[in-house]
């Protein structure tokens, strides 16, 4: 992560997923979260959801120099295993609702914006309708959360 923000100047951070299936909350939960925490002029979270396309003109707006999408993504880990990867790396291997594969959505936003671009993944283990999170990916949540928090501090 440090190596992805080393030369960032105005940092976007997505959170995509659904708060009704367990582990596909992590990304929305952590931007939720993240708010309390970051507050600079040079960072904007948004809560995506299920459909993060809503805001890619806010996002193109801000002008960022990087975005970091959040979200459950099965890459055949352990519940709770975090990936950081190129979008386009996972196509189709995302679990959530979304109207949009994420990589359709990066591939437009690195278009419109010019920014670095990444995903960062959880591995979920349920996402069953009204499921909770589970221990492992609430674990990782917490240590993303904390991550996140350093790297967007003001420096």
């Amino acid at each position: 992560m440090s190596s992805f923000l080393n030369r960032a100047t105005r940092v976007v951070v997505v959170g995509v997923g659904s708060d009704f299936r367990g582990d596909d909350s992590v990304g929305v939960e952590i931007v939720r979260k993240l708010r309390n925490r970051v507050r600079s002029p040079n960072v904007l979270i948004v809560e995506g959801g299920v459909a993060p396309e809503n805001y890619t003109s806010q996002i193109r707006r801000f002008k960022p120099s990087h975005i970091i999408l959040i979200d459950a993504a099965d890459f055949g880990a352990k519940p709770g295993d975090v990936v950081f990867a190129d979008p386009a790396a996972i196509s189709g291997r995302s679990i959530s609702t979304h109207t949009i594969p994420l990589s359709v959505l990066a591939g437009y936003l690195k278009e419109q914006t010019g920014a670095e671009i990444m995903l960062l993944g959880i591995q979920p283990g349920q996402v069953e309708l009204g499921s909770k999170m589970c221990e492992a990916v609430k674990s990782s949540m917490n240590r993303v959360l904390d991550m996140l928090t350093e790297e967007l501090k003001p420096k």
